[in-house]
């Protein structure tokens, strides 16, 4: 499991992570040592009980994060009774810790004894749907201020980096500001990409 975690440490903006099971509480830790063990325990504790309640009102939640001024929290249901936890600095790059985490999950899995995979969300794939989903609104701001620093292209840009988001996160307004970091990355110029930021910023605050 430590190899596991070391590897989620590797990616940028990562201080470290755990993973935490209902039967054995921490099993594998590399947070800071601020993180005491009985600090973690009551965390991973507190956290899968959040899980359990969403089960019970029926909402299909396996992932979250939590925004503090000091850290960036993110937390992954790796199954009914365990979670990952991963604590990263405040600027972290959500999407590339997502994908990192999304290649070493099964391996994870198979790793763990008594741990049934939770059924992936059924997401839309294509980004067409994406584009004239619920978030249709949303993407046409996002599309304008894109074109007004890239230019015709911008339409093209954006179906390309909708596919790359929904790799990692499901198509909810919440998870827009991933999608905004991925567009960052096609965008020339620091003023350029500030006035980007400004002008998407009204969508994920």
């Amino acid at each position: 499991m430590q190899t596991f975690l070391k590897e989620i440490k590797a990616t940028p903006g990562v201080l470290g992570s755990s993973i935490y099971t209902t039967k054995k509480g921490i099993i594998a830790t590399n947070l800071p040592e601020v993180f005491k063990d009985d600090a973690q325990k009551r965390i991973g504790s507190i956290l899968q009980r959040i899980f359990k309640l969403n089960e019970t009102v029926k909402l299909d939640v396996n992932s979250f994060e939590i925004q503090y001024d000091e850290a960036l929290l993110l937390v992954k249901r790796l199954c009914s009774d365990s979670a990952l936890i991963i604590i990263c600095e405040p600027d972290a790059k959500v999407h590339l810790i997502n994908m990192t985490v999304s290649m070493l999950t099964t391996e994870m899995l198979n790793s763990m004894e008594n741990c049934e995979k939770i059924p992936p969300v059924q997401q839309p794939q294509d980004p067409e749907e994406v584009l004239t989903g619920p978030l249709a609104q949303d993407l046409a701001l996002v599309k304008r201020a894109l074109a007004k620093r890239i230019g015709p292209v911008a339409g093209i840009t954006l179906k390309k980096a909708i596919k790359e988001w929904l790799k990692t996160e499901r198509p909810e307004k919440s998870n827009l500001k991933n999608l905004i970091e991925i567009l960052l990355l096609e965008i020339d110029g620091n003023e350029s990409k500030r006035g980007f930021v400004e002008e998407t910023n009204k969508l994920i605050t």
